[in-house]
């Protein structure tokens, strides 16, 4: 006998409350569409795993790939980069600076900004 998984699907999911609809807004970022409602949080969570479940099965009927969940990737901390020289040589006088390698500089500014 099959068994379904405990949290098959580790999609982010972002919630907001809609004023003008009066209800919690679900959106799944990772899954391009996959939105869904509910008068709770919890009801609104529930109905997104539903909608989940049913945009991944939509995707395995048509044959389509389904995207692997962010929280199940692996991330190697290169990003490879090019940017204007000018401001490569201002990032690494600001660096030095901060008495700071560039990566170390660039890393804690990204910080900062998220």
């Amino acid at each position: 006998m099959a068994r379904k998984k405990k949290n098959q699907y580790k999609y982010r999911i972002d919630i907001g409350w809609s004023q003008e609809d009066e209800c919690y807004l679900v959106k799944v970022p990772e899954l391009e569409g996959c939105v869904s409602h509910g008068d709770t949080i919890e009801e609104a969570v529930s109905n997104a795993k539903e909608a989940i479940s049913a945009y991944i099965g939509s995707l395995k009927k048509r044959g389509l790939a389904i995207p692997v969940p962010l929280a199940e990737q692996s991330f190697s901390g290169k990003i490879p980069l090019r940017i204007d020289p000018v401001l490569h040589r201002d990032l690494v006088v600001k660096a030095q600076l901060e008495g700071k390698s560039l990566n170390k500089f660039i890393e804690s500014r990204l910080k900062k900004s998220s």
